[in-house]
């Protein structure tokens, strides 16, 4: 939810090198299905964003710069695995990919961390006829997932699901319009019939039917990272990455941190409108702004300082991503579950001594309200300390984090002092007060945080 050294306040807005297009947890697919007359070829490429990327070297016991053999041989086993997750049916029969090459490249990503492609050749000896394809790696993970169908040598196509044209150059270029949709094709059908001369075959020209499968939300292909985000080349990414930093750079460090997680909560969500909601529903103060703004930041410090951990020495067992989902539920859910409880508090239900008109801020509220809407972890957040404690800079992550959650809240804190600072603008006196709005407000306000919770309960269960 909820280089050279630069000065702090250019470099917010210099950054021309952005995180992955998918998302910091993305894993992109991409599947070739080649039909030939002696059977099936597959070019099949897997495209791994920071944290999984992350993951996986930790699961193999490599690193990203050390030997290149023994980098190769880790993804080509890996690709043995991978190749057992493709459900590939000839005829209704189910046949297994055979391995014939893998290739592997690690690029540069955010904050010092890195990002790896791993693609194999595959081939299916099979006769002509009909094949289902379905590709069952990461399937719940957001991404690219794209998959191309094409008539090769001696091969006639007759059905495809699929067409032939890439979109994204097997994973090596995105398209860069914001309004494309990622493709989420994981499904495939075709069929081909073996030509009589051996000859190169014009594909037949099928029109593409997509089934659309595991439709969750993803970051537009062409879009960039938002602002907060900490991205490839950005002033953290080259300072984490320096052989020694002074402490007039730790200093600046900091700051930059608190600006990227105060650019981070302006962007839409974070728990603005429920903030705003229940400071002016419950009539609170400025301790009470201020009161929220701090849990935020200790929650969100200790909710990212656990993934990190999850991410360190569990990621064997619990994907980062599927915890983040999850907390995002718990979240949202727990939001609406305050707001439901605020409401029949403020109706009178629950406490027949008291009416929708008190005054009082309960503590209670208040602080599950805080907890809430602190406990999902920023994927930037994340990616500063792994990067810290991967360079041998935990201590100064940590600060980094610290630096980074109180941007955050301080937005959050800002926002609630400038409500309750409207609010005291208004004439204390005059017939205004006894309209019915004002004096429902504390009611409506708490069925804003119900309908703002359910709403993000919806979505994190996509």
């Amino acid at each position: 939810m909820f280089c050279s050294l630069h000065l702090p306040i250019l470099l917010f807005s210099a950054s021309i090198a952005f995180a992955h297009p998918m998302g910091n947890f993305s894993v992109s697919h991409y599947t070739r299905l080649e039909a030939t007359a002696s059977g099936l070829r597959l070019r099949y490429a897997l495209d791994l964003a920071e944290i999984p990327t992350f993951e996986l070297l930790r699961q193999w016991g490599v690193k990203a710069d050390g030997p290149r053999a023994e980098l190769e041989g880790k993804a080509a086993g890996q690709m043995g695995e991978w190749a057992k997750g493709l459900e590939i049916r000839v005829g209704g029969r189910a046949v297994e990919p055979v391995v014939k090459r893998t290739t592997v490249k690690v690029s540069e990503g955010a904050g010092q961390m890195v990002v790896m492609r791993v693609e194999g050749e595959m081939e299916v000896v099979a006769g002509a006829g009909a094949v289902t394809f379905e590709d069952r790696n990461y399937a719940e993970r957001a991404g690219w997932k794209e998959i191309v169908i094409v008539g090769g040598k001696g091969a006639s196509l007759t059905r495809a699901s699929q067409g032939a044209v890439e979109q994204s150059a097997g994973l090596t270029k995105y398209p860069e319009d914001p309004t494309m949709a990622p493709p989420q094709d994981l499904r495939a059908e075709l069929a081909w019939t073996v030509a009589k001369v051996a000859a190169v075959v014009e594909p037949v020209k099928v029109a593409p039917v997509v089934q659309p499968v595991n439709r969750e939300p993803v970051m537009s292909p062409g879009a960039k990272s938002a602002r907060g985000e900490v991205a490839k080349g950005d002033y953290l990414s080259e300072l984490l990455g320096k052989g020694e930093i002074s402490g007039g750079l730790m200093v600046v460090g900091l700051m930059v941190a608190f600006g990227f997680g105060a650019m981070h909560a302006m962007a839409p969500g974070h728990g603005k409108t429920i903030v705003a909601a229940y400071l002016v529903g419950a009539r609170g103060t400025f301790r009470h702004a201020i009161l929220l703004g701090g849990m935020v930041t200790l929650t969100h410090t200790i909710s990212v300082f656990g993934l990190g951990m999850v991410t360190l020495y569990l990621s064997q067992y619990v994907m980062a991503a599927q915890l983040v989902k999850t907390l995002g539920v718990v979240s949202s859910a727990s939001i609406a579950l305050v707001g439901v409880w605020l409401l029949l508090q403020r109706t009178g239900v629950l406490d027949h001594g008291h009416s929708h008109e008190v005054d009082e801020v309960g503590g209670g509220s208040l602080v599950a309200l805080a907890v809430s809407g602190g406990m999902v972890p920023c994927p930037s957040a994340l990616i500063l300390l792994l990067s810290a404690i991967s360079v041998e800079r935990t201590g100064f992550g940590l600060l980094l984090l610290v630096a980074f959650s109180l941007g955050l809240a301080s937005v959050l804190m800002a926002i609630g002092v400038a409500v309750l600072y409207a609010k005291n603008l208004m004439p204390q006196g005059g017939g205004w007060r006894e309209n019915w709005l004002f004096r429902a407000a504390p009611v409506i306000s708490a069925g804003v945080i119900v309908v703002v919770g359910l709403v993000m309960t919806g979505i994190s269960l996509q």
